[in-house]
Formats: structure tokens, sequence, C-alpha cells
């Protein structure tokens, strides 16, 4: 399946309006240059009066296209421009100028071939076809009078020895013409190709985010917590630990000032999870109002001073100006053993949640084989039972 230009652009899902005019800019500039470039050089070569006017009507040609596409540059205009240009260059000032400019004996055969580039890069769909066969069917033409009536051509040129500097210098601009062609053609794919590649980052970190609080989803959390384990597992990493956090009472807040404060409280806990964690670690809504952070390298005795911290961080702040009342957590710490999947980490760190819910929530559990056989005595009745014990927290207990 063969692409022209157009549908490498189209299939990119890239505007190709902007090129056209730039490219069209460009046409029209280097028209201009060689114009007067051949009007000087006519001159030298003593080329006859019809080819000198048809060179200074293309010149005003040119120039009433760059003063009306530089001071009306909408796009119904512009294509009405590209429109103008293909058909005057392609069937009227080429053919022209190669009869009255020594025909095949010239430079501007190469013309023609330009001519036919341009009309496919500047036109669309069924004008781009009628534009084609009008000038097939011109440039054709031109070649067939030359055929036929060599002498017709030759009684308007006699360029001698300046054939082969004829045929050279229009090799040489055509060359040039193409090749600032496929230099702006070049620098516009390259500026596509960074957009397209910064959209697709976007598109794939969105992908990966909640849209609600910007936190991590649920599926970057398999991922990564599969890559932890395979990290383990090649001894690059000693092990990892996870806490998984639910808002306590969090129907309640919904239901009393609804679902948009219980929003503002999602997203401000989601801003104190990613300020007290590590640049390593993940924040990530798990569902609802549960979250899970990753610590990757830490042991469940850091994992548990970090949940703390955070326990604590969140209580004394607000998370909504509409809660006249103070907004706790409840979490679970985890850390992963030999053999554990990403799915049996979590539940283990979901049963101690649940654990700290039904001791009475505001409170980190660390327990079902998390804690270490001699902190166990120390950690367990401070840690279930906080407010029951002097109301002290992990912060009073010594290990």
């Amino acid at each position: 399946m063969s692409y022209s230009i157009k549908d490498f652009l189209k299939g990119q899902g890239i505007e190709n309006a902007e090129l056209k005019k730039k490219f069209f800019s460009l046409l029209v500039d280097l028209g201009l240059c060689s114009t007067a470039f051949y009007l000087i050089l006519s001159l030298i070569l003593k080329k006859n009066t019809y080819c000198l006017l048809v060179y200074v009507a293309m010149f005003l040609f040119l120039m009433v296209l760059y003063f009306v596409g530089r001071f009306n540059d909408t796009v119904f205009m512009q294509k009405r421009l590209y429109f103008v240009y293909c058909f005057f260059m392609g069937n009227v000032f080429l053919p022209s100028l190669y009869l009255l400019g020594g025909g095949i004996h010239s430079g501007l055969p190469l013309f023609f071939m330009v001519a036919g580039i341009t009309t496919i890069l500047m036109l669309d769909n069924l004008l781009m076809v009628i534009m084609l066969l009008l000038n097939f069917i011109s440039s054709m033409a031109a070649f067939k009078i030359d055929q036929t009536h060599p002498g017709l051509v030759d009684s308007f040129t006699q360029l001698g020895d300046a054939t082969y500097i004829d045929i050279g210098i229009s090799s040489i601009i055509a060359g040039i013409g193409i090749g600032f062609f496929l230099r702006h053609l070049t620098k516009y794919f390259d500026k596509n190709q960074r957009k397209a590649s910064e959209l697709l980052n976007k598109i794939e970190d969105a992908s990966k985010k909640d849209p609600l609080c910007g936190a991590y989803n649920r599926r970057y959390l398999m991922e990564f917590l599969g890559g932890c384990i395979e990290k383990v597992e090649k001894g690059e990493m000693e092990t990892f630990s996870i806490i998984m956090f639910d808002i306590d009472h969090f129907k309640k807040i919904n239901d009393t000032y609804g679902h948009l404060t219980g929003d503002d409280c999602i997203k401000s806990l989601t801003y104190i999870f990613k300020r007290s964690v590590r640049n390593i670690d993940i924040v990530c809504r798990y569902g609802g109002e549960e979250f899970i952070c990753v610590l990757p390298t830490a042991e469940d005795t850091p994992a548990f001073r970090r949940a703390e911290q955070i326990r604590a961080s969140v209580e004394n702040t607000q998370l909504s100006t509409e809660i006249d009342k103070k907004v706790t957590i409840s979490g679970g710490v985890a850390m992963y053993r030999p053999g554990m999947t990403p799915e049996e980490i979590i539940k283990e760190a979901d049963s101690n949640l649940y654990l700290a819910k039904e001791n009475g929530r505001n409170q980190i559990v660390w327990h079902n084989g998390g804690i270490p056989p001699l902190c166990y005595a120390t950690y367990s009745s401070d840690i279930l039972n906080p407010v029951q014990n002097s109301g002290r927290r992990f912060s009073d207990v010594t290990t």
C-alpha cells in the first residue's frame, strides 16, 4: 500500500495547512529571486524580447501573489492562491518559457517536474487530478511543438554555447528549490514528531493517573508491584513495603457535605501523601477512598513510621473548608515476603486496615506477620489501641 506525503500527514493526525503555507511562501520567494536572475541572464544571453516579456509578466504575477498572501492569510484565500499559482505556472508561464527560451535544449524542462510536485503538494483531491491533467496536456503540447517545429523554437532563440550555461543554471535553481523544500519538510516532520511524542507521553501518563486527584491508578499499581517483586527476585532490591489507607467515615462525609466536598478531601489527602513520601515511592488511588503507598527498599518498621507520620499529618490538617470536624484515616502495613504475589501483599495490607477500622479507626495496624516477634509485645497494645493507651501514638513508643 503506497502513501503520499499527504496521506502520511493525515495518518499522523497533523494538520498540513501550515506546511502548505510555508511551502507556498518558499515557492513565491524562490520564484521572485529566480525570475529576477533569469531576467538578467536573458539579457546577458541575448534571448528574444518575447522571452523577456514572459519573465517580466511572471515576476509581476509572483509579486501579486506575495502581497496578497501576506495581507490575507485566511485558509480560503490561501487555497485560491495555491490554485492560481499552480494553474498559471504549469499551464501558461512554463510552456511559454519552454518554447521561447530554447525548448529541449534549455534547462526549462526541469521545471515541469517541479510544477508536478507543486501541484501534488498544494492541491487536494479532484482539483489536484484536474490540474495534473492540465499540466500534462500543456507540457506534452509544448514538447510536441518543439519536436514537430524545431525551426520555430530555434527562431526565437539562438543560445549556441550558452546552452550549457542555461541548463546548468536551471538545474542548480531547480535543485535549490527542491532542497529548500525538503529541508522545510524535514523540520516540519521533526517538529510534529516531537509534538506527537509529547502528546503520547501525556496520554501514557494520563492512562496511569487517577483523573480526580492525580495519584497513580490501580492498573499502574499492579505493574509497579510486579516490577518491585522482579527486582527483589533478581537481587536488585532486598524488599519493599506497602501502606493501605482509608478515609474514616467517608460515606458520612459525602452524605453530609456532598460529593464535591468528598472530592476535595481526596485531593487534599493525595497532596499530603505525595508530600510525605520519598521520590522513589508512589501513591496510588486503589479505589473510592482507599489509597496505597508503595515504598521500595523499605522494611515494615520504617514503613510503619512513615504511615504513622502521614496519619498524624492528616489528623492535624483541615482537608476541606466545608468540613468543621477533623478528617482521619486508618492504615494497614504489609511487607513483601518471598513468594508473595501483588494480590497477596495487598490482601495482607487490607487485612491490617480492616483491623484498624475494627479497633476504632484513626490508627495504623502492622500485625499479620509484619511485626518482628521481639517487637510484638511492645507494639501490639499501643498500636492497636492508641487512644486507650493514654492517648499515645507511635512517636511515643520506643523500639
